[in-house]
């Protein structure tokens, strides 16, 4: 029987964290509601129920049940709770999207578009679980190897990531190598190994795949993606979701890019602490064979 404190506790949590709690139980419908109200949680305030259920593609019945199954007593209700939110204050719910005057020049511009990532950045780590931080960055710090995947230009913040752990940690791999094919390496990962799977909006069939091919190999995996983490996210042990909604064409990386550097730098932290000399030794190294001015 949940307590008054847990009913208490249930009733004043976000949207957002009730949809986390259940997302990996959604089925494929739900998961376009959770998702087009992840991508914009503020928009509940001035919807309808009928256009929350047009933008997802779903029906409005399908719209009621699933937040029934949020524990709101009906749509209405978990309106007000975004309206509190916007009123509040919360920097997530007020986010708008590409608000520009077309006649204000260019100045105008690259102070809206400074504010646009200023805001994805703050709203990242605002968002940013300090217990799943702290479990990664150990599991980092103490797999035997570490894979990286990403596709398209999810592989650039994978690339990215590497660069940073192989100063500090040896195995450290970004999978599959130009010309080969993922399952050659996945074959050979265990329970020992660590994976961190990039897996940005537009993903291909091939994240979710390896998300499986990994868990059912006993691989820990951190998930790195944007607010909208798809089905890859079920799969691992850790997600971290990042704010890449863009005012202009391309999607805002900013946040990304800072979660990497931070993730990256508590690990090194961490090898410090447990007395890795790796980075002495490259360094060292370096200097002996006169690889950097």
């Amino acid at each position: 029987m949940p307590t008054t404190q847990t009913k208490k506790s249930k009733a004043s949590a976000s949207i957002e964290s009730r949809i986390a709690e259940l997302y990996d139980q959604l089925s494929e419908i739900d998961l376009r509601l959770a998702d087009t109200i992840l991508s914009a949680p503020g928009q509940l305030a001035m919807q309808t129920a009928t256009e929350l259920a047009k933008s997802a593609q779903v029906s409005k019945a399908t719209a009621t049940r699933f937040f029934q199954k949020l524990g709101y007593a009906s749509y209405d209700d978990a309106r007000e709770s975004a309206r509190a939110a916007l009123v509040g204050g919360s920097p997530l719910y007020l986010q708008k999207r590409g608000e520009k005057d077309a006649g204000s020049g260019l100045g105008a511009s690259i102070e809206a578009h400074l504010n646009h990532e200023v805001s994805n950045l703050a709203n990242t780590y605002r968002s940013l679980d300090q217990q799943v931080l702290s479990e990664a960055v150990n599991c980092i710090a103490g797999a035997q190897r570490v894979a990286i995947i990403g596709y398209r230009h999810s592989h650039t913040i994978a690339q990215m990531i590497r660069r940073e752990l192989v100063q500090v940690r040896n195995n450290v791999l970004v999978l599959p190598a130009p010309g080969d094919t993922l399952a050659e390496y996945l074959g050979d990962l265990d329970e020992r190994d660590m994976a961190i799977v990039v897996g940005l909006r537009r993903r291909v069939p091939a994240v979710s795949l390896a998300m499986e091919a990994l868990s059912e190999a006993g691989v820990k995996t951190l998930y790195v993606s944007d607010v909208i983490a798809g089905k890859p996210a079920r799969r691992a042990d850790w997600v971290i979701r990042c704010h890449t909604d863009g005012m202009m064409l391309f999607d805002s990386v900013v946040a990304v890019s800072a979660i990497v550097n931070l993730i990256c730098s508590l690990t090194a932290e961490r090898l410090r602490e447990r007395g890795n000399g790796h980075l002495q030794r490259v360094e060292v190294l370096h200097q002996k064979m006169k690889e950097l001015e």
